[in-house]
Protein backbone atom coordinates (compact mmCIF):
# COMPACT_ATOMS: atom_id res chain seq x y z
CA UNK A 1 0.00 0.00 0.00
CA UNK A 2 3.04 2.59 0.67
CA UNK A 3 4.67 1.60 -2.18
CA UNK A 4 1.77 2.73 -4.37
CA UNK A 5 0.39 5.88 -1.96
CA UNK A 6 4.12 7.56 -1.81
CA UNK A 7 6.00 9.29 -4.38
CA UNK A 8 6.05 12.65 -5.90
CA UNK A 9 2.41 12.78 -6.15
CA UNK A 10 1.51 11.31 -2.79
CA UNK A 11 -2.23 9.43 -3.16
CA UNK A 12 -3.77 8.93 0.16
CA UNK A 13 -5.35 5.06 1.25
CA UNK A 14 -8.98 6.11 0.28
CA UNK A 15 -7.63 7.64 -3.07
CA UNK A 16 -6.43 4.58 -3.82
CA UNK A 17 -9.25 2.63 -3.19
CA UNK A 18 -10.99 5.09 -5.47
CA UNK A 19 -8.88 4.44 -7.92
CA UNK A 20 -8.82 0.16 -8.05
CA UNK A 21 -12.82 0.91 -7.90
CA UNK A 22 -12.86 2.31 -11.04
CA UNK A 23 -9.80 0.78 -13.19
CA UNK A 24 -7.40 2.52 -14.98
CA UNK A 25 -9.95 4.67 -16.77
CA UNK A 26 -10.60 8.21 -17.24
CA UNK A 27 -8.09 10.99 -17.70
CA UNK A 28 -7.38 12.70 -14.56
CA UNK A 29 -4.02 12.90 -13.10
CA UNK A 30 -4.34 10.52 -9.63
CA UNK A 31 -5.95 7.68 -12.14
CA UNK A 32 -2.79 8.16 -15.01
CA UNK A 33 -0.43 8.45 -12.10
CA UNK A 34 -1.30 5.04 -10.12
CA UNK A 35 -2.69 2.46 -12.85
CA UNK A 36 0.54 3.57 -15.67
CA UNK A 37 3.12 4.47 -13.33
CA UNK A 38 3.06 3.17 -9.56
CA UNK A 39 0.61 -0.09 -10.55
CA UNK A 40 2.97 -1.94 -13.19
CA UNK A 41 6.18 -0.75 -11.43
CA UNK A 42 5.55 -2.59 -8.32
CA UNK A 43 3.74 -5.46 -9.97
CA UNK A 44 7.12 -5.51 -12.03
CA UNK A 45 9.38 -5.04 -8.41
CA UNK A 46 7.29 -7.75 -6.59
CA UNK A 47 7.78 -10.58 -9.38
CA UNK A 48 11.68 -10.03 -9.65
CA UNK A 49 12.04 -10.22 -6.16
CA UNK A 50 9.83 -13.39 -5.64
CA UNK A 51 11.82 -15.00 -8.71
CA UNK A 52 15.04 -13.60 -7.55
CA UNK A 53 14.45 -15.34 -3.96
CA UNK A 54 12.96 -18.62 -5.32
CA UNK A 55 15.92 -18.85 -8.17
CA UNK A 56 18.17 -18.64 -4.72
CA UNK A 57 16.78 -21.27 -3.18
CA UNK A 58 17.12 -23.56 -5.45
CA UNK A 59 20.60 -22.84 -6.33
CA UNK A 60 21.81 -22.93 -2.91
CA UNK A 61 20.28 -26.05 -2.35
CA UNK A 62 21.71 -27.47 -5.80
CA UNK A 63 25.62 -26.38 -5.39
CA UNK A 64 24.54 -27.14 -1.18
CA UNK A 65 26.65 -24.12 -0.67
CA UNK A 66 25.10 -20.94 1.40
CA UNK A 67 27.18 -18.69 -0.22
CA UNK A 68 25.30 -18.85 -4.07
CA UNK A 69 22.95 -16.63 -5.55
CA UNK A 70 21.07 -16.48 -8.70
CA UNK A 71 23.60 -15.04 -10.45
CA UNK A 72 26.57 -17.61 -10.24
CA UNK A 73 25.72 -19.12 -13.07
CA UNK A 74 26.87 -16.58 -15.47
CA UNK A 75 23.10 -15.85 -16.23
CA UNK A 76 23.04 -12.27 -15.07
CA UNK A 77 26.33 -11.40 -17.16
CA UNK A 78 24.87 -12.63 -20.47
CA UNK A 79 21.70 -10.79 -19.41
CA UNK A 80 23.84 -7.98 -19.13
CA UNK A 81 25.89 -8.18 -22.18
CA UNK A 82 22.46 -8.88 -23.92
CA UNK A 83 20.64 -5.78 -22.63
CA UNK A 84 24.34 -3.59 -23.22
CA UNK A 85 24.12 -4.75 -26.92
CA UNK A 86 20.53 -3.50 -26.99
CA UNK A 87 21.36 0.32 -25.52
CA UNK A 88 24.49 0.51 -27.41
CA UNK A 89 21.99 0.19 -30.68
CA UNK A 90 19.53 2.38 -29.34
CA UNK A 91 17.39 -0.24 -28.84
CA UNK A 92 16.40 0.45 -25.32
CA UNK A 93 13.03 1.79 -25.55
CA UNK A 94 11.99 -0.89 -27.33
CA UNK A 95 11.11 -4.59 -26.60
CA UNK A 96 14.43 -5.90 -28.50
CA UNK A 97 16.37 -4.68 -25.15
CA UNK A 98 14.54 -7.29 -22.86
CA UNK A 99 14.38 -9.61 -25.97
CA UNK A 100 18.50 -9.22 -26.15
CA UNK A 101 18.86 -9.36 -22.73
CA UNK A 102 16.85 -12.97 -22.03
CA UNK A 103 18.69 -14.15 -25.42
CA UNK A 104 22.24 -13.69 -23.65
CA UNK A 105 21.11 -15.15 -20.34
CA UNK A 106 19.80 -17.99 -21.68
CA UNK A 107 22.53 -18.37 -24.20
CA UNK A 108 25.06 -18.22 -21.45
CA UNK A 109 22.99 -21.06 -19.67
CA UNK A 110 23.09 -23.49 -22.36
CA UNK A 111 26.90 -22.79 -22.61
CA UNK A 112 27.28 -23.03 -18.94
CA UNK A 113 25.00 -26.54 -19.31
CA UNK A 114 27.33 -27.75 -22.17
CA UNK A 115 30.10 -27.23 -20.01
CA UNK A 116 29.01 -29.03 -17.22
CA UNK A 117 27.69 -32.06 -19.21
CA UNK A 118 30.02 -35.07 -18.71
CA UNK A 119 28.35 -38.53 -19.68
CA UNK A 120 24.87 -37.65 -19.47
CA UNK A 121 25.94 -36.05 -15.89
CA UNK A 122 25.84 -32.26 -14.25
CA UNK A 123 28.86 -32.06 -12.92
CA UNK A 124 28.09 -29.19 -10.09
CA UNK A 125 31.94 -28.40 -9.25
CA UNK A 126 32.11 -27.52 -13.34
CA UNK A 127 28.88 -25.85 -13.36
CA UNK A 128 30.13 -23.43 -11.13
CA UNK A 129 33.87 -22.63 -12.33
CA UNK A 130 32.33 -22.05 -16.16
CA UNK A 131 29.58 -20.06 -14.21
CA UNK A 132 32.26 -17.73 -12.95
CA UNK A 133 34.27 -17.92 -15.86
CA UNK A 134 31.72 -17.27 -18.41
CA UNK A 135 30.65 -14.01 -16.05
CA UNK A 136 34.19 -12.50 -16.10
CA UNK A 137 34.25 -12.91 -20.15
CA UNK A 138 30.62 -11.09 -20.63
CA UNK A 139 30.95 -8.58 -18.38
CA UNK A 140 34.76 -7.64 -20.19
CA UNK A 141 33.02 -7.76 -23.49
CA UNK A 142 30.24 -5.24 -21.54
CA UNK A 143 32.94 -2.83 -20.35
CA UNK A 144 34.53 -3.08 -23.69
CA UNK A 145 30.86 -1.66 -25.27
CA UNK A 146 30.80 0.92 -22.56
CA UNK A 147 33.99 2.53 -23.79
CA UNK A 148 32.72 2.15 -27.22
CA UNK A 149 29.11 3.39 -26.65
CA UNK A 150 30.69 6.63 -24.50
CA UNK A 151 27.53 8.60 -24.70
CA UNK A 152 25.30 5.77 -24.10
CA UNK A 153 27.36 4.59 -20.87
CA UNK A 154 25.11 6.81 -18.00
CA UNK A 155 22.15 4.51 -19.65
CA UNK A 156 24.06 1.77 -19.32
CA UNK A 157 25.89 1.85 -16.03
CA UNK A 158 22.24 2.71 -14.44
CA UNK A 159 20.77 -0.90 -15.92
CA UNK A 160 23.70 -2.91 -14.47
CA UNK A 161 22.83 -1.31 -11.15
CA UNK A 162 19.12 -2.15 -11.28
CA UNK A 163 16.16 -0.09 -11.56
CA UNK A 164 12.37 0.26 -12.24
CA UNK A 165 12.33 3.40 -13.43
CA UNK A 166 10.20 3.84 -16.30
CA UNK A 167 8.44 -0.05 -16.03
CA UNK A 168 5.23 -0.33 -17.61
CA UNK A 169 2.56 -3.01 -18.33
CA UNK A 170 4.72 -4.76 -21.37
CA UNK A 171 6.95 -5.20 -18.66
CA UNK A 172 4.52 -6.93 -15.86
CA UNK A 173 3.97 -9.07 -18.72
CA UNK A 174 7.26 -10.55 -19.15
CA UNK A 175 7.66 -10.58 -15.80
CA UNK A 176 4.39 -12.92 -15.40
CA UNK A 177 6.05 -15.67 -17.71
CA UNK A 178 7.93 -16.50 -13.81
CA UNK A 179 5.22 -17.23 -12.32
CA UNK A 180 4.82 -21.00 -14.16
CA UNK A 181 8.75 -21.45 -13.22
CA UNK A 182 8.35 -19.97 -9.53
CA UNK A 183 5.01 -22.80 -9.29
CA UNK A 184 6.93 -25.55 -10.66
CA UNK A 185 9.78 -26.39 -7.67
CA UNK A 186 6.71 -26.55 -5.20
CA UNK A 187 6.42 -30.04 -7.51
CA UNK A 188 9.75 -31.20 -6.31
CA UNK A 189 9.85 -30.64 -2.63
CA UNK A 190 10.30 -33.78 -1.67
CA UNK A 191 13.20 -34.07 -3.68
CA UNK A 192 14.87 -31.19 -2.88
CA UNK A 193 14.58 -31.91 0.61
CA UNK A 194 16.05 -35.14 -0.13
CA UNK A 195 19.09 -33.50 -2.34
CA UNK A 196 20.23 -31.87 1.01
CA UNK A 197 21.34 -35.19 1.98
CA UNK A 198 23.73 -35.77 -0.73
CA UNK A 199 23.42 -37.16 -4.35
CA UNK A 200 24.30 -40.47 -3.40
CA UNK A 201 21.59 -40.91 -0.58
CA UNK A 202 19.09 -39.05 -2.79
CA UNK A 203 19.88 -42.43 -5.45
CA UNK A 204 19.35 -44.79 -2.33
CA UNK A 205 16.09 -43.07 -1.44
CA UNK A 206 15.08 -43.33 -5.74
CA UNK A 207 15.23 -39.55 -6.50
CA UNK A 208 16.09 -39.34 -10.12
CA UNK A 209 19.15 -36.94 -9.38
CA UNK A 210 20.07 -35.67 -13.09
CA UNK A 211 16.37 -34.90 -14.12
CA UNK A 212 16.08 -33.09 -11.28
CA UNK A 213 19.43 -31.66 -11.30
CA UNK A 214 18.19 -30.32 -14.72
CA UNK A 215 14.77 -29.44 -13.94
CA UNK A 216 16.30 -27.14 -10.91
CA UNK A 217 19.14 -25.38 -13.39
CA UNK A 218 16.49 -24.87 -16.32
CA UNK A 219 14.24 -23.19 -13.48
CA UNK A 220 16.36 -21.11 -11.72
CA UNK A 221 18.36 -19.69 -14.90
CA UNK A 222 15.21 -19.17 -17.00
CA UNK A 223 14.02 -17.25 -13.34
CA UNK A 224 17.44 -15.20 -13.18
CA UNK A 225 17.28 -14.04 -16.99
CA UNK A 226 14.10 -12.86 -17.04
CA UNK A 227 14.05 -10.98 -13.97
CA UNK A 228 17.53 -9.28 -15.25
CA UNK A 229 15.80 -8.41 -18.00
CA UNK A 230 13.37 -5.90 -17.19
CA UNK A 231 15.16 -4.74 -14.14
CA UNK A 232 18.95 -5.30 -14.46
CA UNK A 233 21.08 -6.49 -11.49
CA UNK A 234 19.44 -6.64 -8.48
CA UNK A 235 22.14 -8.13 -5.35
CA UNK A 236 21.36 -9.65 -2.31
CA UNK A 237 17.67 -10.32 -2.70
CA UNK A 238 18.43 -13.93 -4.05
CA UNK A 239 21.12 -14.65 -1.32
CA UNK A 240 20.12 -12.90 1.52
CA UNK A 241 16.10 -13.83 1.39
CA UNK A 242 16.93 -17.38 1.76
CA UNK A 243 19.16 -17.28 4.40
CA UNK A 244 16.31 -15.20 6.70
CA UNK A 245 13.69 -17.45 5.48
CA UNK A 246 15.40 -20.42 6.58
CA UNK A 247 15.57 -19.19 10.19
CA UNK A 248 12.25 -18.73 10.44
CA UNK A 249 10.47 -21.81 8.51
CA UNK A 250 13.68 -24.33 8.61
CA UNK A 251 15.01 -26.04 5.56
CA UNK A 252 11.64 -27.78 4.42
CA UNK A 253 10.65 -26.73 0.95
CA UNK A 254 7.48 -27.29 1.39
CA UNK A 255 7.09 -24.04 3.09
CA UNK A 256 10.69 -22.32 2.27
CA UNK A 257 9.90 -21.77 -1.41
CA UNK A 258 6.62 -19.88 -0.60
CA UNK A 259 7.62 -18.09 2.51
CA UNK A 260 10.90 -16.72 0.61
CA UNK A 261 9.21 -15.83 -2.60
CA UNK A 262 6.85 -14.02 -0.75
CA UNK A 263 9.59 -12.18 1.34
CA UNK A 264 11.62 -11.64 -1.75
CA UNK A 265 8.58 -9.73 -3.63
CA UNK A 266 8.52 -7.57 0.14
CA UNK A 267 11.69 -6.87 0.13
CA UNK A 268 11.86 -5.72 -3.54
CA UNK A 269 9.37 -3.63 -3.32
CA UNK A 270 10.29 -1.87 -0.41
CA UNK A 271 13.76 -1.39 -1.66
CA UNK A 272 12.17 0.36 -4.43
CA UNK A 273 9.69 2.51 -2.61
CA UNK A 274 13.28 3.93 -0.66
CA UNK A 275 14.96 4.01 -3.68
CA UNK A 276 12.82 6.61 -5.68
CA UNK A 277 11.53 8.39 -2.21
CA UNK A 278 15.07 9.11 -0.26
CA UNK A 279 16.35 11.41 -2.59
CA UNK A 280 12.93 12.14 -4.34
CA UNK A 281 11.80 13.86 -6.73
CA UNK A 282 15.78 12.30 -7.79
CA UNK A 283 15.90 8.35 -7.89
CA UNK A 284 18.90 5.98 -7.29
CA UNK A 285 19.12 2.56 -8.41
CA UNK A 286 17.09 0.14 -6.46
CA UNK A 287 20.70 -2.54 -7.02
CA UNK A 288 22.29 0.56 -4.73
CA UNK A 289 19.15 0.47 -2.34
CA UNK A 290 19.26 -3.68 -2.05
CA UNK A 291 22.95 -3.85 -1.28
CA UNK A 292 23.12 -1.02 1.38
CA UNK A 293 20.31 -3.19 2.91
CA UNK A 294 21.60 -6.87 2.70
CA UNK A 295 25.47 -6.64 2.82
CA UNK A 296 25.67 -5.92 6.56
CA UNK A 297 22.55 -8.25 6.96
CA UNK A 298 24.47 -10.40 4.97
CA UNK A 299 27.60 -10.18 7.70
CA UNK A 300 25.28 -10.45 10.70
CA UNK A 301 23.48 -13.91 9.05
CA UNK A 302 27.35 -14.95 8.22
CA UNK A 303 28.38 -14.45 12.12
CA UNK A 304 25.60 -15.53 13.86
CA UNK A 305 26.01 -18.72 11.74
CA UNK A 306 29.79 -18.96 12.78
CA UNK A 307 28.51 -18.41 16.68
CA UNK A 308 26.29 -20.88 16.18
CA UNK A 309 28.32 -23.56 14.83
Amino acid sequence: MLALALGPASLSPGRIWDLLLAGPVGGDLDNAIFWQIRMPRVLVAALVGAALAVAGVILQDLFLNPLTDPYVTGVSSGAALGATIGIAMHLSNLPWMTVLAIVGGLGTLALVWLAARRRGRIDIFVLLLAGVTISYLASAVVTVLMIKANEDMHAIVFWLMGSFSGRGWSDVEIALVTVPFMAAPLFFTREMDILLQGEKRALELGVEVERTKRMLLVTAGVLTALAVSVSGIIGFVGLVVPHIVRLLVGPGHRALLPVSLLAGASMMVVADLLSRTIVSPNEIPVGVVTTFVGAPLFVYLLRRGRRVR
